[in-house]
């Protein structure tokens, strides 16, 4: 295993974020605010199919994820990764070679494909309870209290499991989209890479999630104000790890 230090990673995440601040924030101040309409939109959508009313808010979620998911994040991840790689990348490199970004959306939508089913059902379901008791034109007897209450416990339980895949599926799959943007692997054999390079160097991978976390945690105490730097910083952060341990960069340290 290389020897590799998270707190000067993190230094060097640093010192790339001063250089290129206006460009990471920008896209991540946006990519906040579309996942937040297409969150609200989505749970506004459940809402409104529950109590059996058919509205377009499915469709606005829809297209805010698959511009967060198809454009923003993957020409995020790229930016990070030439960042990390060449210090200053020029903005056509950046946001060019649409191919590659097409590779990183198919990677992650297979990672997240079955977690996402998961999550989604058991929030249909936790949703789906309350609103039987609270629908004025549904009489409920005790059978269907028990089963209104059973698909509340059944949301709970899919919600969960679904969560426990999907951490697990980010810290083996973490490493796949800079796989494909090292020209090293296609989609299908970054998963095997991202997946043995995480195995091979699984306590320092898991150090940096914990890295991360905290750092997220802390950066969220002033309002939140801090996660425009932690964000940003940690799409730097990542491809300088993935450089790291596969030692493209030839860093060594103690």
């Amino acid at each position: 295993m290389r020897a590799v230090s998270i707190r000067q990673l993190w230094g060097r995440a640093w010192d790339f974020f001063k250089g290129h601040w206006l460009l990471f924030v920008g896209l991540y101040v946006l990519s906040v605010i579309v996942i937040f309409i297409s969150i609200s939109a989505l749970i506004f959508g459940f809402i409104a199919l529950i109590v059996g009313s058919l509205t377009p808010f499915f469709i606005v979620s829809f297209i805010g994820f698959l511009i967060v998911q198809l454009i923003l994040r993957p020409e995020f991840m790229r930016a990070g990764y030439l960042v990390a790689r060449k210090g200053q990348p020029s903005f056509r490199e950046a946001f060019g070679d649409l191919s590659l970004l097409l590779k990183i959306f198919v990677y992650d939508l297979i990672l997240r494909l079955i977690p996402g089913i998961l999550i989604g059902m058991g929030v249909y379901r936790v949703l789906e309870s309350p609103f039987r008791f609270a629908h004025p034109g549904i009489e409920m007897d005790a059978w269907d209290i028990m089963v209104s209450m059973g698909l509340g416990g059944t949301g709970g339980v899919l919600i969960g499991a679904g969560l426990v895949i999907f951490f697990t599926l980010c810290l083996f799959g973490w490493a796949g989209p800079y796989v494909i943007l090292s020209g090293r692997a296609g989609v299908f054999k970054a998963i095997g890479q991202s997946f043995s390079l995480t195995a091979r160097n699984f306590g320092k991978v898991l150090l940096a999630f914990f890295s991360v976390i905290v750092l997220a945690i802390l950066g969220a105490i002033p309002c939140g104000l801090g996660l425009l730097g932690v964000g940003p910083m940690a799409y730097v952060f990542w491809p300088l790890l993935y450089l790291a341990l596969t030692g493209e960069e030839g860093m060594s340290h103690a």
